[in-house]
């Protein structure tokens, strides 16, 4: 028996065309064919869903019509419209389609960046260190360089470790703090990272506040605090003119 064979077999059964004896063949058979009973769940399912969206199309239908009524404007008479009757291959149609968006779905879900990372991976996929826009670095000359242009060479370097101990040792102006901030994040020391981050995000007179409140999203998924770094990636997603917003949703749509 062809697999068309058997889906029309299935169309019959569901749709209760087929007599006594043939729904009881039928039934017996599927206990012993796993292809068979498998296309009857698929198509099942396939007619769940048609029916449950008639039934939201029909209570829309329904709801606007006692809209217009209380409105006033019901006046003209509503027209019934039969539905025509569905041909069998509609089912088998319908379940081929549902089977591929699934194989799509999981599909899509295995290939993609995210799949399998953890938290702290997410995170760190998402960091790039921030460019140094707030000292001007002297590449020649013979004066010592300052303890503040020490901490942006290590910076610029890579040499986080180096730089974040650095940055510690200098005024703790909220500029020094957010490389600071910069460098322990680079580390994946999400836990010192996030306080400053939080801090420097309340400020209103800081030129990176915005940023900072992105970064400091990034510093709670490390931590773990997946729901919490959620909420603020929405807060900033949805923040017109935000610098990060478009960061903020494409990391948001990884998380959820």
């Amino acid at each position: 028996m062809t697999s068309e064979e058997k889906q029309d077999r299935i169309d019959q059964y569901l749709l209760g065309k087929a007599d006594k004896n043939s729904r009881r063949e039928f039934e017996e058979e599927s206990t012993r064919d796993e292809e068979l009973l498998k296309g009857l769940e698929d198509t099942k399912s396939a007619m769940a869903a048609i029916e449950l969206a008639e039934d939201r199309a029909l209570k829309a239908r329904l709801q606007g019509l006692e809209t217009s009524l209380r409105e006033g404007n019901g006046t003209s008479e509503a027209k019934v419209v039969g539905l025509k009757p569905r041909r069998s291959g509609t089912l088998r149609y319908l379940a081929y389609a549902a089977s591929l968006l699934l194989v799509l779905a999981i599909g899509w879900w295995a290939l993609s960046p995210s799949f399998g990372q953890s938290p702290q991976q997410l995170a760190m996929a998402n960091f790039e260190a921030y460019p140094n826009i707030a000292y001007q670095l002297e590449r020649s000359g013979t004066e010592e360089p300052s303890p503040e242009a020490l901490a942006f060479v290590a910076y610029e370097a890579g040499d986080f470790a180096s730089a974040a101990t650095r940055f510690r040792e200098l005024d703790d102006t909220p500029t020094n703090r957010f490389y600071r901030a910069q460098s322990e994040l680079a580390q994946e020391n999400f836990a010192a990272a996030s306080p400053l981050f939080q801090a420097l995000s309340q400020l209103p007179d800081f030129a990176l506040s915005a940023e900072s409140e992105y970064f400091h999203a990034l510093a709670l998924l490390g931590t773990g605090a997946s729901d919490e770094a959620a909420n603020e990636l929405l807060g900033i997603s949805e923040t017109p003119g935000h610098p990060m917003a478009q960061e903020a949703a494409e990391l948001l749509a990884k998380i959820r």
